[in-house]
């Protein structure tokens, strides 16, 4: 599980880090498709951490029982 929150935490921060940077740019189709690939890295790692979260949800109320 650790491994996979590292994961998680990769493609957000990567993700951010690539949008925040293409800001700064010039206008051009390549600033473009890199905000377009920062985004969907985002939105992988957003859906990963929902799978995750479910997960250890799941996990934390089999433990309590």
């Amino acid at each position: 599980m650790k491994r996979e929150k590292s994961v998680i935490d990769f493609f957000t921060g990567a993700g951010t880090g690539i949008v925040i940077s293409c800001l700064f740019s010039a206008d051009t189709m390549v600033r473009t498709v890199t905000i377009v690939l920062g985004v969907v890295m985002i939105g992988i790692g957003w859906y990963r951490e929902a799978k995750y979260d479910k997960r250890l949800f799941r996990y934390m109320n089999n433990e309590e029982r």
